[in-house]
């Protein structure tokens, strides 16, 4: 047989270079049924673990107070009544279906194409990583990953300030003033019931804040709560708001008064405070004012994750070396 040598003149062309063994898989990934079913898996996970924290009660320990907060933030929610802004409920609910509809008339020819054990790999790939997704999550708000906090510095920030004398009712009717409680450690915060923002956040860390001291120091604190709505706070909502937290009278005492009486006082103990004409919402400080037991304002914090850690230390500095084992 004769051979027939190539011109010479012809090009040399090499033979194109073999792809990569994973660039197969990876595009198969991509345009066959494995990445619907990993966002189908994926989705699927994240919807039914926030319809598990919508539907945990506040009582279920650390699940059920991590549950509470993320419904606080993220629909404000009200503890008392149980109600929320349905709409955003509504909204992260809907957008994973929204993905799943897209997703599946995008690879529709592909999922109906689908065969053998890739598919399933792919939808168990997807529920893993939003597993994991969720308990990070968790962890992050279940205090599992903490940023570190200085110690506390007790008397650098202490002041010795005379706090303002008051006497006004609670949310029982009781008249309270701050004579009678000389001898008390005292924590002083502002809220107004219909408040959906920054109250609720006040209140839970007020709560955890008592649940975590040692029980002979917690029945030295008293904590009152001054409205900063005396215009609309009613007695109904303030013991509405007691009662939705948790907290007990007289260890709470939700204080009211005329508001030609409240502002000037709050305008005293420094709360401030200003109402937005159209929505008559209140923005205000997230304020804690802690008296020792001479009456005195010896710290002052908020909500920063530093001063929460500082507010229990301040409470135990007061109540003495004695007191401070949990």
């Amino acid at each position: 047989m004769d051979v027939v040598a190539p011109a010479a003149d012809a090009p040399f062309r090499e033979p194109p270079a073999p792809a990569p063994a994973g660039d197969g898989r990876v595009r198969r990934f991509f345009l066959g049924a494995g990445l619907p079913c990993f966002l189908f898996a994926a989705l699927t996970v994240y919807e039914l673990v926030l319809g598990v924290i919508l539907l945990s009660p506040p009582e279920a320990g650390w699940w059920g107070e991590f549950a509470r907060e993320f419904k606080v933030r993220c629909f404000s929610y009200d503890p008392r009544t149980g109600g929320m802004e349905w709409a955003a409920v509504g909204m992260m609910l809907l957008e994973p279906v929204f993905v799943a509809a897209v997703a599946a008339v995008l690879w529709r020819r592909s999922l109906s194409l689908a065969r053998g054990l890739a598919a399933w790999r792919a939808a168990l790939a997807g529920a893993v990583v939003a597993a994991a997704a969720v308990g990070s999550v968790v962890a992050i708000g279940v205090g599992s990953v903490v940023e570190e906090v200085p110690p506390f510095p007790g008397a650098r920030i202490r002041t010795s300030l005379p706090a303002p004398e008051f006497s006004l009712p609670d949310q029982t009717g009781r008249p309270c003033t701050l004579a009678e409680l000389r001898g008390r450690i005292v924590l002083v915060t502002g809220i107004y019931a219909q408040c959906s923002t920054s109250c609720p956040p006040l209140l839970i860390e007020t709560r955890r804040l008592l649940d975590s001291l040692p029980a002979a120091v917690r029945a030295r604190v008293s904590v009152l709560a001054f409205s900063l709505n005396p215009e609309y706070d009613t007695r109904e909502q303030m013991a509405a708001v007691a009662a939705g937290y948790g907290f007990s009278h007289p260890e709470f005492r939700y204080l009211n008064g005329a508001p030609a009486e409240m502002h000037p006082l709050l305008d005293r103990w420094q709360f401030a405070r200003v109402r937005n004409p159209q929505t008559g919402a209140i923005d205000h400080a997230n304020l804690f004012l802690l008296l020792d037991p001479e009456g005195r304002i010896a710290y002052r914090f908020n909500l920063n994750p530093r001063h929460q850690a500082w507010l229990r230390a301040a409470i135990l500095d007061l109540a003495g070396p004695a007191q401070e084992a949990p």
